[in-house]
This record gives structure tokens, C-alpha cells and sequence, in this order.
């Protein structure tokens, strides 16, 4: 499989099969993952923390601007939601998981319907992403040992937090998963499967949650930005220099 650079950032490519097996290949070693898409990553272009951060992790494609520009860069890949990566790896390992994220009561809502859904996986732990506290998550998690720890703190914040705590967990798998213990625990919907199926769930989501359209600025700045660098860009260096050896 291949790495290809975004803005720096290393995101992995592939089928779907392929960046879940790779992820899947984490379980009982540890380490980091993070689904990136769009706004993730034009963040970290001025966010030196979440760069790191992201350096330090498993990087798989999450949103359809992602997958074009690896895509554009001439390497095949397709893209693997957060929240479908999440189910994928209870669905296939008997792990023992650990959920930090979302307002009071969402994670342990979530872990309820994780484990009916899947009735292999064991719970361990389930706690508000609000208030936390890096030394109680450290304790906690020593305490239960979990196989994974889906974080849902959203970005840059679940990033970095994994970052300094995963150093006092070895063997422990964090993934970081945005907003999926809120689609878990039933509280949100993902977009229905016509919006999937034409890669337009970001609108669906703006359409249920308005607010969302102030994160429009960031993504248009994405788009223009790796365009640039890995599109018309690229494809300019690359007359040039045919250019210069025609001379």
C-alpha cells in the first residue's frame, strides 16, 4: 500500500478493504489512527500540534476531497468513514473498547447499542468528552485495558489528546472518530444511502445542521489549496520542465 503527502501529512491509500486491513493490522500492537478529510487537514497547515499529531498516526482517507486528491496525485484510492471504520473492527474482533466523547451520557448510549449490535466486543469504559481529564483517562484506561479506545473529542482536540496519552498506553489502540458516538448512540443519523451513494453526505449535513455551512470557508480553502499543490500546480511544473528539456 502507499503513503501519499497532503499538506505533509502522510494519508494512506487503497481500496476499502486495504485501509481497513491495515488499520485491523493495529489491534494488539497500538498506535494511532485518524479518518482525515478535508478540514482536518487544511487545519494542520496552521496547526503545528494536529500536524504532529497526525504525522504520529495512521492517516486514512475520510471525505471525498481527500480520496480526489490522492486521486490527482496518481495513485487509486477510496475513502473509509470514521464511523464505518469504527463498526468495521468490532464487527470482525472480539476487542474490549473504551469510548471517550460526546455531552453526558452519549458514550455510554453508544457502548449500549455497540454491544447489542455486536455481541462479541466487551465493554469497558464509556466517558463525556467534556471536563475530561488526561491523568483519570490514563488511570482509567490502565485500569480496564481496553484493546481499542474510540476517541470522539473532535478535531484538533481528540488528535492531540491521543498523541500525549497514548506514551502511557502501550499496546492500546486509539481512533479517532469525530462526531461517530453521537451516530452510535442513535442521537444523529448518518445521511441516507442516495446522499453516500453521490458522495454528498457533507450536504446532508449541513442541511440538518446549518450551522455546519461555517465550516464552508475551510473547505473551499482546502479545495483551492490542493488543487494548487497537487493539480493545476503540478501539472504546470511538469509542462515547464518538458519545456526546458526541449531546448
Amino acid at each position: 500500500m502507499k503513503s501519499v503527502k497532503i499538506f505533509g501529512v502522510g494519508v494512506l491509500a487503497g481500496t476499502r478493504e486495504e485501509l481497513f486491513s491495515a488499520a485491523a493490522e493495529l489491534i494488539g500492537i497500538g498506535g494511532a489512527i485518524s479518518t482525515v478529510n478535508p478540514e482536518i487537514l487544511v487545519d494542520s497547515l496552521e496547526n503545528e500540534a494536529l500536524r504532529e499529531a497526525l504525522c504520529d498516526s495512521l492517516c486514512i482517507p475520510d471525505g471525498v476531497g481527500v480520496e480526489r486528491t490522492i486521486r490527482r496525485c496518481g495513485v487509486f484510492s477510496e475513502r473509509l468513514p470514521g464511523v464505518e471504520l469504527g463498526e468495521a473492527l468490532l464487527s470482525v474482533f472480539s476487542v474490549r473498547l473504551g469510548i471517550i466523547g460526546g455531552k453526558e451520557g452519549v458514550g455510554e448510549r453508544a457502548m449500549k447499542k455497540l454491544s447489542e449490535k455486536y455481541p462479541s466486543m466487551t465493554p469497558t469504559f464509556a466517558i463525556s468528552g467534556y471536563g475530561i481529564n488526561k491523568r483519570v483517562v490514563v488511570d482509567m484506561i490502565k485500569s480496564t485495558a481496553p484493546d481499542v479506545v474510540f476517541v470522539c473529542l473532535g478535531s484538533p482536540k481528540q488528535e492531540t489528546f491521543i498523541k500525549e496519552v497514548k506514551r502511557e498506553c502501550d499496546g492500546i489502540l486509539f481512533v479517532a472518530l469525530g462526531g461517530s458516538v453521537d451516530v452510535y448512540s442513535g442521537d444523529k443519523k448518518r445521511a441516507p444511502k442516495l446522499f453516500r451513494a453521490v458522495k454528498c453526505e457533507w450536504l446532508y449535513r449541513i442541511i440538518r445542521e446549518p450551522k455546519r455551512i461555517n465550516r464552508l470557508p475551510k473547505l473551499f480553502n482546502y479545495a483551492i489549496k490542493s488543487r494548487v499543490k497537487y493539480g493545476f500546480g503540478e501539472k504546470i511544473v511538469k509542462i515547464f520542465k518538458k519545456g526546458k528539456k526541449s531546448v
